[in-house]
């Protein structure tokens, strides 16, 4: 490993911006990732979509990665819709007409401009098909040791290896996980109707469907989200079998539902870090907060992570003094709690109530949808945090 003044252990979406944010800024970064560097340029299409809202891609802009996205990889959000149960009644959000909600892409596609951005920077390096199998603390600095055998003193680590972050682990910081017992089955289907940029959040009993529209007028998204131990059986169906579930759990006529492509299966957990910095180390993207999601806020407050931890760096003239570099990432530390615990804590009541089936839950489900509806405050709020 060469000199360098920060490993970033990791390379997915969080990783990356976090090191265009660090570009020309005199830092010297190596990015340590199990994947091999044509994986990471050309990423597999996972299945899942990604709902920004206008911060972010401000921050894309800002990195030059969102001009890089192709027109049809882009599709505008213009209004949310939320219903529950078999109640035809929904709670809608919109813009009035200003504009839309938040745009949709997919993961795969972020991942690929996020590193055509990198990959031109002459202050990275990169050691792919790699992994860290250790972490200490020694002559006050990170030593990190490689699978490949090697090791090296670093200034700084930065841990961005996904919510069960395995570095994170060694660095002895713990997390607050929450198995919610549920997976997630995310595939794409078209419909005889239009979607008309509505993304449609349905909370049946058992199972939810989230319908997330994406650039073709007929082409969705669908995120279907049942017990565990119904996951298998969902994705055993056929194309027709689970096209034929969208379409009753829609709550709407769709028209004609096909699937398109590959179903993926991923499990639901929840993790907030116990801390997002420790001795010249820190935590971004999932592996400091890891979001159910149902709020679509997991990737924007990896953004924001990357964002405000590189923004706090370039206040400081380098990682090489240590009381420095401890008042940055304590600042860090700070700014994104405040951004991310009330969005952590808050969508995780949301899925609590929202997957209640018992019938008072079933009772209070509606009676917020209905208060909200009626409760201009709390819808402009929420349009707020998607707009702003």
């Amino acid at each position: 490993m060469q000199a360098m003044d920060i490993a970033v252990v990791g390379a997915g979406p969080a990783a990356l911006a976090f090191a265009a944010f660090l570009a020309h800024s005199g830092y010297r970064l190596t990015l340590v990732e199990r994947q091999s560097r044509t994986s990471l340029a050309e990423p597999a299409d996972d299945g899942r979509e990604i709902a920004l809202t206008h911060k972010s891609v401000r921050l894309l802009q800002k990195l030059g990665a969102w001009q890089r996205l192709r027109k049809e990889e882009i599709s505008e959000l213009a209004e949310a819709q939320v219903v529950s149960g078999t109640s035809p009644y929904c709670l809608q959000f919109d813009d009035r007409g200003r504009g839309p909600l938040g745009y949709i892409v997919a993961n795969a596609a972020i991942r690929r401009v996020l590193y055509e951005v990198v990959a031109q920077q002459a202050n990275v390096r990169w050691q792919d098909c790699t992994t860290v199998t250790g972490l200490g603390l020694k002559d006050g600095y990170r030593e990190v040791t490689l699978s490949d055998g090697d090791s090296q003193q670093v200034p700084l680590v930065v841990a961005a290896d996904s919510r069960f972050s395995e570095t994170r682990r060694m660095a002895g910081i713990g997390a607050d996980m929450r198995d919610f017992g549920r997976s997630a089955i995310v595939g794409r289907v078209r419909t005889g109707e239009p979607h008309k940029g509505v993304a449609r959040e349905c909370f049946r009993y058992g199972s939810t469907l989230a319908l997330l529209p994406l650039a073709d007028p007929q082409l969705s998204s669908a995120v279907v989200t049942v017990p565990s131990s119904r996951s298998e059986e969902l994705m055993g169906l056929s194309e027709a079998g689970f096209a034929a579930h969208v379409a009753r759990e829609a709550g709407f006529a769709p028209g004609a539902v096909k699937c398109e492509g590959e179903r993926h299966c991923y499990p639901l957990v929840a993790v907030y870090a116990q801390q997002f910095c420790a001795e010249r180390f820190a935590l971004i993207g999932d592996a400091a907060v890891g979001m159910h999601p149902v709020t679509a806020h997991g990737f924007n407050l990896g953004l924001a992570s990357a964002d405000t931890l590189a923004r706090q760096l370039r206040r400081v003239a380098g990682p090489g003094s240590a009381q420095a570099l401890r008042h940055a990432l304590g600042r860090y530390q700070l700014a994104h709690r405040l951004e991310s615990w009330p969005v952590y804590e808050g969508t995780n009541r949301v899925v609590g109530l929202f997957t209640d089936d018992r019938a008072p839950a079933r009772l209070l489900r509606k009676a917020v949808l209905r208060v909200s509806n009626h409760f201009p405050p709390i819808r402009r709020a929420v349009t707020w945090q998607l707009t702003r």
